[in-house]
């Protein structure tokens, strides 16, 4: 992923600012938790914008806007993520755009630089804004104008929502399910704040369909071998910048282990916007081909299902999800204990 020069206006950057510097005024994370969402609709765009508030517990200030129902699901993922999953499982799948309040030490050279230009001078914890592009399996990035001028939006709108709750122009029981919604009516002109229930969480996961029909009865033929296998496929904490000016990527990685004895069977590597899903069918044809199929494979979670759930259907292969992948979680920690002490 190049990043080209389309980079935000001085004009845009200047407005950014004055608005985030609002917010912070307004301290929402005092009255907020990060869970409680507050939906916008701007006009002209067909799905809602969630807006999360962080801060409440005294880590990290910041607020993070997810445009729409793909980019919510992956803040979901992290909500309802357990104490046992490793952080950079979801952490790498973050679909969002963030406004940072932060220590000097966060900002980068890029920053300093709109900073200057804008004659802006910070001091202080949590004083420090920046704002960060976050998409899957790329590494926290500088916004471009199009992303500058949807957070200016979103940003300004938000303010007028939190004034309303600090305010206590309006209640909302984020406990219950409720969100506040902000919208725009354009028959009379005005923008409402309306409690509204949460609306359904709209997860669409696309299952790869196997198609070559010759293969999958090839395959069927191969006996039962009562194998128990654990697969997974996750991004490496490991950035990767191929060519200056590109945008920093972590690697995919396909792992297939035996759950029996917990050696590693198979493993792919990828970039991040290869298509990895023929190599993730091969992996696990190459080891049907050698040693039979499988009695059952445990996967993550759906993200994995959607690879080989068709697959092992038309195999009889039984897929278990949810219950763990303990000797991919052991292999992990250990490759990332090795990346950390690089």
């Amino acid at each position: 992923m190049t990043i080209h020069d389309d980079r935000p206006s001085l004009e845009q950057w200047g407005k950014l600012y004055e608005v985030a510097r609002n917010i912070r005024q307004l301290e929402p994370w005092k009255y907020l938790w990060d869970t409680d969402l507050i939906t916008i609709m701007l006009p002209g765009r067909e799905e809602p914008i969630y807006c999360s508030v962080m801060g409440r517990i005294g880590e990290c200030y910041a607020i993070g806007v997810y445009p729409g129902f793909k980019s919510v699901n992956s803040f979901y993922r992290i909500a309802e993520s357990s104490k046992d999953d490793l952080p950079f499982i979801v952490g790498l799948e973050q679909d969002c755009l963030i406004c940072n309040y932060g220590d000097r030490v966060e900002v980068a050279k890029e920053d300093r630089e709109v900073y200057k230009a804008l004659g802006l001078r910070f001091r202080g914890q949590n004083e420090w804004i920046y704002f960060r592009s976050m998409a899957p399996g790329y590494v926290p990035w500088h916004i471009d104008s199009d992303q500058a001028d949807l957070l200016l939006q979103v940003l300004q709108n938000l303010t007028m929502a939190l004034i309303h709750l600090k305010n206590e122009k309006i209640k909302v029981d984020f406990d219950s399910g409720e969100t506040l919604l902000r919208f725009f009516s354009p028959e009379d002109g005005l923008w409402y704040n309306n409690v509204v229930e949460m609306p359904p969480r709209l997860v669409v996961t696309p299952r790869l369909i196997v198609g070559n029909e010759v293969l999958m009865a090839k395959l069927k033929k191969h006996r039962r071998n009562g194998a128990r296998l654990e697969f997974d496929v996750v991004y490496l904490p490991a950035p990767i910048q191929e060519n200056k000016g590109d945008r920093p990527f972590f690697p995919r990685f396909a792992l297939l282990m035996d759950k029996k004895i917990g050696i590693v069977i198979d493993q792919h590597m990828a970039r991040t916007d290869d298509y990895i899903e023929v190599d993730i069918l091969e992996m696990l044809t190459r080891y049907i081909m050698k040693s039979g199929r499988p009695a059952s494979i445990n996967v993550r979670d759906d993200r994995v299902v959607r690879y080989i759930g068709d697959f092992c259907d038309k195999l009889a292969i039984t897929l278990i999800e949810g219950k763990g992948v303990p000797y991919v979680d052991d292999l992990l920690k250990g490759i990332l204990a090795s990346i950390s002490m690089t």
